[in-house]
């Protein structure tokens, strides 16, 4: 499974635990999303985004620590997801891998 499709399958298993935030989402008129230049999909998918990243911020985490939290299937892979996000982060940044480790304080 890739990042967007962890994304996508942890949102929709965010929603499903939170219905009541799903239909506070939902109930908004189709005549005020429109006033405001969106379609209904495009409201929803925005909306949706945002009260997840509102939700992980709730917890005092990041938003790829809710994804992995919300969809990995043990601890082995939550932490295999982790040390990928944290390659991507130092490869982005141009940081040998052995530095960024002990720069972060990382244990493999």
């Amino acid at each position: 499974m890739d990042i967007k499709e962890r994304y996508k399958v942890a949102r929709e298993k965010y929603f499903a635990m939170n219905p009541q935030a799903a239909r506070e989402i939902d109930s908004v008129s189709k005549a005020v999303i429109e006033a405001a230049g969106m379609t209904v999909d495009e409201y929803r998918e925005q909306a949706r985004a945002a009260a997840f990243v509102k939700a992980a911020g709730a917890r005092g985490i990041e938003v790829d620590e809710f994804v992995i939290e919300l969809v990995a299937d043990s601890p082995e892979q939550a932490q295999t997801w982790r040390m990928d996000r944290h390659r991507k982060i130092a490869s982005s940044l141009g940081i040998e891998w052995d530095d960024y480790k002990q720069l972060n304080r990382i244990v493999e």
